[in-house]
């Protein structure tokens, strides 16, 4: 029932890398501080930032005043114009924000001289959990599973700096299965460049349409997906819904002081327009590596009549993360010439009131990771999805 696209592109795996760089909203730039001339300056507008814009003090069991009595004289000593101090300065970062719970934390060196280093909590918590293992790429397999016809398309020309990729098909022709690498869906749909991913979509749309629906469920395979743009989550669960639909509740700063919060706000997904919403079982799949918007999707499946999660724990950067100072009091900060830091705008918990940053949504149905069965052709989570729904 599927036409096959004359174009296939290759299906491009999310490295480590990709969970902290796709945001959960666009980037617009934020005002850096002054440029600081020294290490004590350094230290200063990197404590200070922290503890005006960091959005889980309430959360955190990091001391960040034991941090700043402990490390403010030992940068105080630090020699800003020598490359030894500068290495020194890495491993201080690294040690003062190691039990941070904020999951898109992430920090880049803008100093000539580090630019090859990266501190990243996230990453070093996780190679520590017992779930953790290294990315895989289920495209291959997946498509050699997919009954004939399936189409796949990659949009690399509305921004040339990121490729998303697409995959739609059916298995048994009774089931249907979605997967994207990370979420700038909208994007390609609404470019006025041609791309190959346009048409991947509205076919899969033209699918969820039909009515009454020919298909027993849908899988949405999210595994890998680092995230991306939040306008994303309306433009596609908005299809499986006729109402708005809550899915969680966000908590924003109001101002400077470290726990100067809103309360609790219902976090809700809207139905797109006309849509006819989606009354068959609905299945995410997720694992380690599904982060950020793609684990707002998994939990907006939950969420909906028949909605179900087979996988693996999710990263567990649910925060919303966006570059803007005008719309947040929280969140990304620069210091000129020396740092940038990545961590979340607001803070994040479940439908049921759960916080989840730093820890990921457990499945419903948990599914080890296994890469000796993936190797051999086995995918047992996407198996029992479409198991499931036989």
């Amino acid at each position: 029932m599927i036409k096959r696209s004359t174009n296939l592109s290759s299906y491009i795996v999310v490295l480590l890398i990709a969970v902290c760089s796709y945001s959960c909203t666009k980037e617009t730039g934020a005002v850096p501080d002054p440029k600081p001339v020294n290490f004590s300056e350094v230290f200063d507008q990197f404590w200070n930032s922290m503890n005006t814009r960091y959005v889980f003090w309430k959360e955190d069991t990091t001391d960040w005043d034991a941090m700043r009595i402990k490390y403010k004289p030992i940068f105080d000593q630090l020699d800003l114009y020598k490359a030894a101090d500068l290495r020194k300065s890495v491993n201080y970062f690294r040690e003062m924000t190691a039990g941070l719970t904020d999951a898109h934390y992430y920090i880049t060196f803008t100093h000539p001289l580090l630019k090859d280093s990266t501190v990243y909590p996230p990453l070093d918590k996780k190679r520590s959990s017992p779930y953790y293992h290294n990315p895989f790429n289920y495209s291959q397999l997946v498509t050699g599973k997919l009954d004939a016809g399936y189409m796949v398309g990659t949009d690399n020309v509305t921004d040339p700096t990121r490729r998303v990729t697409g995959i739609f098909g059916t298995f048994n022709n009774n089931v249907l299965y979605f997967s994207c690498n990370n979420f700038y869906l909208y994007d390609a749909f609404t470019s006025a460049k041609a791309n190959p991913l346009k048409p991947v979509l509205q076919y899969f749309f033209a699918q969820l349409e039909l009515s009454p629906s020919p298909y027993k469920g849908i899988i949405i395979d999210l595994r890998g997906n680092g995230g991306g743009d939040i306008s994303d989550l309306n433009f596609l669960m908005g299809r499986f819904i006729t109402s708005p639909m809550a899915f969680g509740s966000t908590r924003y700063k109001t101002g400077a002081g470290r726990l100067d919060y809103t309360p609790w706000l219902s976090s809700n997904v809207t139905p797109v327009a006309n849509s006819k919403g989606v009354t068959i079982p609905v299945i995410a799949l997720a694992d380690n590596f599904s982060a950020s918007l793609a684990e707002s999707v998994t939990m907006a499946i939950r969420q909906t009549p028949n909605g179900y999660f087979i996988g693996e724990p999710t990263w567990g950067a649910n925060g919303p993360y966006a570059f803007n100072e005008q719309l947040y009091n929280a969140g990304p900060f620069e210091l000129e010439g020396f740092m940038k830091v990545q961590t979340s705008s607001a803070a994040f918990r479940d439908i049921n009131g759960n916080f989840l940053e730093g820890e990921g949504i457990m499945p419903d149905l948990f599914v080890p990771f296994d890469r000796a069965s993936l190797q051999a052709g086995q995918d047992h989570a996407l198996r029992l999805a479409i198991e499931r729904l036989k």
